[in-house]
């Protein structure tokens, strides 16, 4: 899906304007992702955060890393990915990784 709208895109913008594009609209998905999990619960958001904040430096975790309910609930919201095989969480997408990485 990512990669038809970049090919369509650039027909009638540069590269680098779309995907930029791509990266603010990601980046404002999740600030208020996290805008939404402060307001309903401000412990939940801490954790989230904290959960966050392990991929500002690594791509890839342990699944262990991050508590049961807080890894479940960032799977679920398609914030993570989990292989289950190897016992890792990573972001959904690179595109989401940068996010992470531009917000936190």
């Amino acid at each position: 899906k990512d990669i038809k709208y970049v090919v369509e895109e650039s027909m009638f913008k540069g590269l680098k304007e779309v995907l930029e594009f791509m990266l603010r609209d990601e980046t404002q998905k999740l600030k208020y992702f996290l805008e939404d999990v402060e307001e309903e619960d401000k412990e939940l958001y801490k954790k989230v955060v904290d959960a966050l904040r392990l991929f500002k430096d690594n791509y890839e975790v342990e699944d262990t890393a991050i508590n049961k309910k807080i890894r479940e609930f960032l799977v679920k919201r398609n914030i993570l990915f989990l292989n289950p095989i190897e016992g890792t969480l990573k972001p959904q997408s690179y595109l989401v990784w940068k996010a992470i990485k531009r917000l936190l």
